[in-house]
C-alpha cells in the first residue's frame, strides 16, 4: 500500500464526506453543528472503509492467486465490503455516536436498503480508480523490466561471445578428424559432435528453432554423454509429433540435460534418469534429484539463463520445482503464429 494511495484515499473521502452533506446544510436550517459534524464523519469513515477495502482486495497476493478474473474479483470485493460498510456505518457507529441518528427522508426500515446500494455504487467506483492505478503501474513496470532484460540480453551475448572459441574452427577440425580416424566408433563420436557445433553455428544468431531441431541436437548429444557414461544415464522422451512444430529458445533441452548430469551423481549404483514429457501447456524436463556435494552451493546460471531468454524474447515465464527426489523445469509451450 502506497503513501499515495493512501492520502488520495484520505482526500476522496473528505470530498465525499462535505458532499453528502451538504444537501442536510441547505435542507435544514436549524441543524446543529454537532450533528452535522456527526454526520460528516459517518459518511467519511464510510467512505474510508471502501476505499482501504478496495486497496486491500486488489493488492491481495492470495487472493489473486486464487481468482484470475479481474470481474470476479471486483464482484466479490464490492458485495463483501458493501455488507461489512453497512454494518460497521448503521449498526456500530450509530453506537458510537449518541447523537446520530436517521433522518425522517430514510425511516430505519429502508435505510439498510439505500446505504447497501450506496456502498455498491461507491464500492465500484473505488475499484475501479484503483484497478486503473494498479494496471497503469504494472504496465511501466513491465516496461522497465523489460529494458533492463534487453541490457541484460545483449550484455550476456557480447560476454558469450568474447568468452566463444569459434565453432568454425571446432566444426572444421572435427571434420578432419573424422577422415583421418578408421575406428567407427570414433567415427560415430566425431559426427555427432559434429551435428552438435553445427546447430550451435546454425542458431547462434536466432532466438528461436523448433522443437523438432533441438530434439535433434538433443540425440546427437546423449549419443557423446552415453559414450562416456555409458549405463550409468538414461534418457525417456514422450513428446507427440503435433509438438514437434512449437517454437524453443535454441539449446534450451540441452542446457537442461548437461545441468542435470553436471550437478547429480550418475553411476552404475545410482543411474541418473531423465525424462523429457509435455503435460498440459508445458514441456516437462525431470530428473532424478541426487546431488554432489560441490552442487549443494551452485548458483543456477543455466537456470538464469534460460529464464532469462523466455522472459526476454518470448515474454513468458519458466516453472521450476525441486521435490524430495526429482528436480523439474516446466517450460511453455510456444505455438507458431
Amino acid at each position: 500500500m502506497k503513501r499515495n494511495q493512501i492520502i488520495l484515499g484520505l482526500i476522496i473521502s473528505l470530498v465525499i464526506a462535505l458532499l453528502a452533506m451538504t444537501p442536510f446544510v441547505l435542507g435544514y436550517g436549524n441543524l446543529k453543528w454537532n450533528n452535522i459534524v456527526l454526520r460528516t464523519v459517518y459518511s467519511f469513515l464510510n467512505s474510508l472503509i471502501l476505499w482501504f477495502g478496495c486497496l486491500k482486495f486488489i493488492y491481495n497476493k492470495k487472493l489473486n492467486k486464487n481468482i484470475h478474473s479481474e470481474i470476479a474479483k471486483g464482484v466479490i470485493a464490492i458485495v463483501v465490503l458493501a455488507l461489512f460498510t453497512n454494518i460497521m456505518c448503521d449498526y456500530i457507529l450509530p453506537k458510537l455516536f449518541e447523537h446520530l441518528r436517521l433522518t425522517d427522508d430514510f425511516p430505519r426500515i429502508k435505510r439498510p436498503g439505500f446505504l447497501f446500494l450506496k456502498c455498491i455504487s461507491q464500492g465500484l467506483m473505488y475499484y475501479f480508480i484503483i484497478l486503473t492505478q494498479k494496471t497503469s503501474e504494472e504496465k511501466k513496470n513491465n516496461q522497465i523490466e523489460l529494458q533492463r532484460l534487453k541490457q541484460a540480453g545483449l550484455e550476456a551475448n557480447i560476454i558469450s561471445l568474447k568468452e566463444q572459441l569459434s565453432p568454425h574452427f571446432l566444426f572444421n577440425t572435427l571434420n578432419t578428424l573424422s577422415t583421418l580416424t578408421k575406428e567407427k566408433e570414433a567415427q560415430d563420436l566425431i559426427q555427432e559432435l559434429s551435428k552438435v557445433y553445427r546447430y550451435v553455428l546454425q542458431y547462434k544468431e536466432k532466438n528461436e528453432a523448433t522443437l523438432n531441431e533441438e530434439l535433434l541436437l538433443v540425440n546427437s548429444y546423449w549419443y557423446i554423454l552415453k559414450a562416456r557414461f555409458e549405463d550409468s544415464i538414461s534418457l525417456q522422451i514422450n513428446l507427440p509429433d503435433e509438438l514437434k512444430q512449437s517454437l524453443i529458445p535454441p539449446l534450451t533441452l540441452q542446457l537442461l540435460i548437461e545441468n542435470a548430469v553436471k550437478h547429480n551423481i550418475a553411476s552404475e549404483e545410482k543411474p541418473l534418469s531423465i525424462k523429457i514429457y509435455v503435460d498440459s501447456e508445458f514441456i516437462i524436463v525431470e530428473n532424478l534429484l541426487q546431488p554432489k556435494r560441490n552442487s549443494l552451493n551452485n548458483s543456477g546460471s543455466g537456470l538464469n539463463n534460460i529464464s532469462l531468454r523466455y522472459k526476454l524474447l518470448l515474454n513468458k515465464s519458466i516453472e521450476i520445482n525441486q521435490y524430495e527426489r526429482l528436480f523439474q523445469v516446466k517450460l511453455p509451450i510456444i505455438n507458431k503464429l
